[in-house]
């Protein structure tokens, strides 16, 4: 599997994605130890699959600063995939939990 990353991406990508993944790693304080190298392998492929699409959301913040560098959007994307995916599961995990307590209500009266 990484021959296959390595064909298809220049070393910088994957040298910023592995350092993404380890600052995401060393200041995330949620996961325990056996969490940290599934989070950390995430956060690697992420950032390596998505650098462009980080690197185009940059430049609409940003615009033609950062144009042609893939490097800095796998490390962006590295270091901010599992804050962002924990923060997107617990704003449904709270809408969910009030859909339900809601429809609970709802069956009581």
């Amino acid at each position: 599997m990484l021959n296959f990353i390595y064909v298809h991406t220049d070393l910088k990508v994957i040298v910023s994605s592995l350092s993404g993944a380890m600052v995401c790693i060393l200041t995330q304080q949620r996961f325990n130890h056996c969490h940290r190298p599934v989070a950390f392998f995430v956060s690697f492929v992420m950032g390596i699959v998505g650098a462009d699409t980080t690197l185009e959301i940059i430049g609409m913040f940003v615009p033609g600063v950062f144009s042609d560098e893939r490097a800095i959007g796998a490390f962006v994307c590295s270091a901010l995939i599992i804050t962002v995916m924990i923060n997107i599961i617990t704003r449904v995990d709270s809408v969910m939990n009030k859909e339900t307590k809601s429809s609970a209500l709802k069956n009581k009266t």
